[in-house]
């Protein structure tokens, strides 16, 4: 009888050692999964800040473009109206009539420029501004998202 019972003894130590093997293979894969748990979570943190971060700068290029747009807008039509003039410095040569003549040359003269090629220096020059405000877009995506200055 003490045979059976060292026998059922040792068959429960076998199983208590194996189930203590199982509870430890179990809890490392548990720590292995709340570690993973933890990175995705910081990972979904960190694309929402992006998203926010993206967002926001899209808010702010897209209404700093559409000020721009209307104030360029506006001055084409003052342009093409003729209720604004656009003109360059010009010098034109004095004419010596007599030798005590005076001739203006000090003076600075402007010669106002054809509506149809002031209105293509316009738009030449919203272009150029343009590029500026897009250039400045990518460059404050490139420093948050990729750089992640801000």
């Amino acid at each position: 009888m003490i045979r059976y019972l060292i026998a059922a003894l040792v068959a429960c130590l076998f199983l208590i050692y194996g189930g203590w093997q199982r509870i430890q293979t179990q809890a490392v894969a548990l720590d292995a999964a709340t570690a993973r748990n933890t990175q995705l979570e910081a990972a979904a943190a960190s694309r929402r800040n992006t998203q926010r971060l993206l967002a926001q700068l899209d808010t702010e290029h897209t209404q700093e473009r559409e000020r721009a747009n209307q104030t360029n807008t506006g001055i084409l039509a003052a342009v093409a109206a003729g209720q604004r003039r656009l003109s360059v410095p010009a010098r034109c040569p004095s004419v010596r009539t007599a030798a005590g003549a005076t001739g203006l040359d000090a003076a600075e003269a402007r010669a106002e420029l054809n509506p149809a090629a002031a209105e293509r220096i316009v738009r030449i020059a919203n272009d150029g501004d343009d590029a500026v405000r897009a250039l400045a877009g990518l460059q404050d995506y490139v420093n948050t998202v990729c750089l992640k200055r801000k």
